[in-house]
């Protein structure tokens, strides 16, 4: 049916197959209008379902969260009762599970026992395209609620997501929040970041391209990627196998700014 107070639905009417001139014969362009049209509104379609998606995707992370707070405060409550606990620790996993699955991040067990996190990144950034998204990340980070290895994980793929686009005008879009809950990841000292990651995330900053305004209008983006650079250099200076590497995309990555400055 038909919504008169959803004039966007309007966009998915029918256009003719063919387009008469003004002689009364066919118009040549006639069926690349039509082939534009059909394309646009697929397009269109497509982007509902993938918002569909993200914010179906972002609700049940919330409850996810809200039910890992309140597990945490029920384990913490009952740590003299060992039973308990081990019966409150599936709901855990079940809930991180579902947590993981709304930002992307995928656990897998190989043949030899050992596990395998790897981030999908739609996924991750579908999620963060949307300020109530970005939010939920970073609080689950600030929180600890998130598993360290997962938010490490996560780091360079949401900096990518984030400063690959301009900076938003709109203050209140999570994006702050989450920079800052990023910046104190990469901070913090125990547990810290893997050198590893460090690197991937100045492999991201690199592979923005040449025109890096995306993170030098922000001041947030700034003091992330300052963190970066910093610790980054610290850890990987101390680390033989990634000594050279670091330096290597370091000056890279300087080139790159300097080409900015010019």
């Amino acid at each position: 049916k038909t919504n008169v107070n959803r004039p966007k639905a309007l966009l998915n009417v029918p256009v003719m197959a063919t387009v008469e001139d003004e002689s009364g014969g066919e118009n040549n362009n006639g069926e690349n209008n039509v082939s534009s049209d059909k394309d646009y509104v697929l397009e269109q379609r497509r982007n509902r379902v993938q918002l569909w998606k993200a914010r179906v995707s972002i609700d049940k992370g919330y409850s996810a969260f809200l039910s890992l707070t309140e597990l945490r405060r029920l384990i913490q409550a009952n740590a003299s009762q060992p039973q308990l606990v081990n019966e409150l620790m599936g709901d855990v996993k079940t809930n991180v599970d579902q947590m993981h699955a709304s930002l992307g991040v995928i656990v897998r067990v190989n043949p030899d026992g050992s596990r395998e996190m790897i981030i999908d990144e739609a996924r991750l950034s579908s999620t963060l395209s949307l300020p109530k998204g970005r939010v939920l990340c970073a609080r689950v980070i600030e929180g600890g609620i998130l598993p360290h290895q997962s938010a490490c994980e996560i780091l360079p793929v949401a900096w990518h997501a984030i400063a690959s686009k301009p900076p938003s005008s709109t203050v209140e879009d999570g994006e702050d929040r989450l920079l800052r809950a990023l910046t104190g990841l990469v901070l913090t000292v125990q547990p810290s970041v893997d050198p590893s990651i460090l690197c991937r995330c100045l492999d991201a900053t690199i592979s923005i391209g040449k025109d890096l305004s995306n993170i030098t209008q922000s001041r947030v983006r700034m003091e992330l990627l300052h963190s970066i650079l910093s610790n980054g250099k610290t850890k990987c200076g101390q680390d033989s196998n990634l000594e050279g590497v670091w330096k290597e995309k370091e000056a890279a990555f300087m080139q790159i700014l300097a080409s900015q400055q010019k």
